[in-house]
This record gives structure tokens, sequence and C-alpha cells, in this order.
């Protein structure tokens, strides 16, 4: 069996590798306010063979695909959009546009976006644009009705998405752990704490042991209790 890997050797912000299924798990896990979206492996593949991730793993075995951090943003920005109910043909669009402005291979990982009536916008050169209407200037009354994709922080350089908050507290940071989640503003992954929880230590304790607060500890749970029913 042969299987694609990412080397991270290649762009060392990006040194988080995820197989499908572990993705699907914390696309269905993430909170951050947007509404729910059925995500499974079988659909992530589907967007991988339209082109969401990488070009050269479109035609990768679904058993064999490992994907990068900014293809996790990729995808995790494009089931954010269709949990408002934004078409594929608006996304496609969008994608198109920014590419070609920014030369960037996975815009979605490098620009932020909002969702308002269908379309998707962009903070561009201090304006505000449709992107998915091939830059069009858009109303800037039309800011406060606008929907952002939240959790996702950009680095001011590279331009490209550094870490995801999926939920409150929890962080996934490729240069921390291999993207493993973790405590937010530590290397603490949340497997831990939740494996320590669930084997009978006291929420108090598991706190002064890490340093951590009860409420890093509950999320640090809820996490690995939603990666589990996902």
């Amino acid at each position: 069996m042969t299987t694609t890997l990412i080397d991270p050797s290649a762009s060392p912000v990006f040194e988080g590798v995820y197989d499908v299924p572990e993705v699907a798990r914390y696309l269905k896990a993430a909170i951050n306010g947007e509404q729910a979206y059925p995500v499974s492996s079988a659909k992530l593949i589907r967007w991988i063979r339209r082109g969401v991730a990488a070009p050269d793993l479109a035609g990768v075995h679904g058993q064999d695909l490992l994907i990068a951090f900014e293809d996790v943003v990729s995808m995790r920005v494009i089931a954010a959009l269709r949990a408002v109910g934004i078409k594929w043909s608006e996304i496609d669009r969008t994608e198109q546009w920014l590419r070609k402005e920014t030369g960037a291979a996975r815009p979605f990982a490098t620009e932020s976006l909002w969702a308002g009536q269908g379309q998707l916008f962009v903070d561009w050169r201090q304006r505000l644009l449709s992107a998915s209407r091939h830059g069009q200037l858009a109303l800037g009354l039309l800011e406060e009705y606008l929907i952002p994709v939240s959790g996702l922080v950009f680095s001011e350089t590279t331009h490209m998405a550094t870490s995801w908050e999926p939920l409150d507290h929890v962080l996934l940071k490729p240069t921390v752990q291999f993207g493993a989640p973790c405590i937010k503003g530590t290397r603490i992954p949340t497997r831990t704490i939740a494996g320590m929880i669930d084997a009978g230590d006291p929420a108090e304790w598991v706190a002064g042991v890490y340093k951590l607060s009860l409420a890093e500890v509950k999320a640090a749970r809820d996490w690995e209790s939603a990666l589990r029913a996902a």
C-alpha cells in the first residue's frame, strides 16, 4: 500500500498531518457559533476530488489520504459556509477569484471570509469586496449583517492560517504537538486531560496538576467527548 505524505519541511509553518476520518471528527465536533453541518469522511473525500485540498491528492485512494493543516483549514471554512447555506457555485467562484488575486493555492487558508446575502465577502485592501462576484465593491452597510468564519488566526506576514480554535480553550496549531488539539496557550493535549478525568481523577486535582482553570479542563473533556460522538 502506498501512502501519500505531506513533507512538513517544505513549509515550516504547517507541521500537522491528519487523516480524513480525523478531520471529519474535528469538523463535526467544532462549535464556535456556526450552524451544524453534516460532515463525513466520504463527503470530505468528494471535496478533495473536486480540488479543495492539494491537487496531488485528488487521485489518491481514500484510505491513503493524509492532508496538511492548510487543507484542514480550507475544509473547515467550506463546512462553515455550507452550514449557513452558501452554494457550491459561490464557493467555487470565490476560490477561483482569490487564487487569481492572491496567487495562493489554498486561498481559504489565507483570507478571512464573511457570508451574507448568499455571497462571500473579503476585506480586500481595506475595502469590503464580494469575492464571489469577482471583486465587486460591497456596501459598507452590509458589514453588520455578515457572518464570519470564526476560530481562525492568520499570520500577519504569510497571511496563512496559523491556528484554529474549534471550541473555547481548545486549539489546533500545527507547530504545537504536531497539530493535535491542545489546551489553548499550552502544549497539553486535550486527550491527556480527558483521559485523566475518564480514569477517575477529580477535575479540580487535574486542574491543579497542570495549572489549568476548571473551564479549561471542562473544555478538554467536552471536546474529546464530542470527538468520540462524532
